[in-house]
């Protein structure tokens, strides 16, 4: 079960990829609580108290969705249920989550091979001991046994569980793809950017599907639900050079009706990358970009400079590759100087969708230990707690949350101009965020220029973005 936390139509790929494994020998059901409203929990306490599971499986995401994860363990175990936690924030905090008295198990990083143990065990009675990548409780003690390692061979995994949830919810329209999905073809990253938990979650290792495999998929997908696009949702989908090169020719020589985009980082892009991509029906590459700042650049260990993103553009605004560009706010030591730097950053590499979030230090990244350490935040002690987490207030960034705002909406009309531009009509909703709606100034404003001198000359006119 997947807990309420994002309308955009992701599907549960982790819990798909387990079920997938163990749904010819038990009764798996995917429960996916972002589909449906119920706040409260009456739909899901009723559907649990009809099918009496032996075992309720839930993933959930650091924030808001832990109150849901543990409004359901409770559900379930008034169902009689027994309750195993997994994913992200699980993994990385298995004591503390078992700490939860409605919680039993925790399994940690990848859950394939340890969630099949895990139910074989429960069916047979005997003892968890032994089952690597498991915590659990014990006469009132937190065990955790050894990590498990990690699976090396990804095609040796049967394909995800797509007959076990409701595919239709997950296939939305944009731009040129008229039923585009989201898929995962590798995990884990190679890089150390300090802010990213991916370095404790995956040790920076990194697996990836052979093309073979992907084009299976791919087959799959458009054989069974009619899909021509497709978001590779891995945290570096083009790292691995030979394997990108091998897709895109094979997608270019035999014509895959099915175009597709993913992640990307600025020191990839080169002239041969861009043709590589280019053949390949690459239709929109995602850039997480951080800063202007080379200070803080090099403070969070993103291993490029701000004149590699400046190039990397330059390449990419010449080609029909729609871009994204993500930037985060409110970096511990970040001045308002290095501020102006990534907004004057921003404008002159024009990305087609320009995005601002606040630095949030989630656990498991080297730069939450440097927060904790210097006494910038506090782990909540409890696993509820960790809902209401934050750490960018005004008394800790170089500047006010309703400055902050204000130069955000302003990059979210332009990536509506953008849109309209292209008549993009259908995919709009995913860069509104109606709070902006407040800075209506900031909003009339920003559109009466930009219809004036157009949305290029709005931006990059100014000095500083209009307030």
């Amino acid at each position: 079960m997947r807990t309420a936390y994002n309308p955009l139509p992701f599907p549960p790929l982790s819990l798909m990829s387990i079920a997938a494994v163990v749904q010819d020998s038990y009764e798996i059901t995917i429960h996916d609580r972002n589909l449906y409203k119920d706040p409260d929990g009456k739909n899901i306490g009723t559907v649990l108290q009809r099918a009496k599971p032996d075992i309720v499986g839930i993933t959930s995401l650091t924030g808001p969705a832990i109150l849901d994860g543990v409004l359901v363990s409770r559900l379930a175990k008034e169902a009689g249920a027994q309750v195993v936690w997994g994913g992200t924030h699980a993994s990385l905090l298995p004591e503390q989550t078992l700490q939860n008295p409605y919680i039993d198990f925790v399994v940690m990083n990848e859950g394939e091979e340890t969630f099949r143990e895990l139910i074989e065990a429960i069916e047979q009675h005997r003892g968890y001991k032994n089952i690597l990548g498991l915590a659990y409780k014990e006469d009132g003690q937190v065990k955790i046994n050894p990590e498990r390692p990690f699976i090396q061979d990804l095609d040796a995994l049967p394909m995800p569980a797509w007959n076990l949830v409701p595919v239709e919810r997950y296939i939305y329209r944009y731009t040129n793809a008229r039923r585009k999905i989201v898929t995962v073809t590798s995990r884990g990253c190679l890089f150390r950017c300090s802010f990213c938990y991916v370095i404790d979650f995956h040790k920076r290792k990194y697996r990836g599907k052979s093309v073979a495999r992907i084009l299976e998929e791919l087959a799959f997908l458009r054989k069974n639900y009619g899909v021509d696009g497709v978001r590779f949702d891995d945290d570096l989908f083009v790292i691995n050079r030979p394997r990108l090169r091998e897709f895109c020719d094979w997608v270019y020589k035999k014509d895959v009706p099915i175009t597709w985009d993913s992640n990307c980082r600025a020191d990839q892009v080169n002239p041969e990358f861009i043709g590589a991509v280019t053949r390949g029906k690459c239709h929109r590459l995602t850039f997480g970009l951080e800063s202007g700042s080379d200070r803080i650049l090099k403070f969070i260990e993103k291993d490029f400079r701000a004149e590699q993103i400046v190039r990397a553009f330059d390449l990419l605004n010449k080609t029909d590759i729609m871009t994204g560009a993500a930037f985060l706010i409110g970096v511990p030591t970040e001045t308002e100087e290095d501020i102006w730097k990534t907004i004057d950053l921003a404008k002159r590499i024009n990305a087609y969708h320009t995005h601002f979030y606040p630095y949030t230090p989630f656990p498991g990244s080297p730069l939450a230990e440097y927060c904790r350490k210097n006494g910038l935040i506090q782990y909540p002690e409890r696993l509820e707690n960790w809902a209401d987490f934050e750490y960018a207030r005004s008394d800790r960034t170089a500047m006010s949350e309703r400055e902050m705002k204000k130069i955000s909406a302003q990059f979210e009309v332009r990536n509506v101009l953008h849109s309209l531009q292209r008549g993009e009509l259908a995919i709009l909703s995913n860069f509104l965020n109606l709070e902006q709606f407040q800075n209506f100034r900031s909003w009339t404003g920003f559109f009466r220029q930009a219809f004036r001198s157009g949305v290029r000359g709005s931006v990059h006119s100014a000095e500083k973005p209009i307030l």
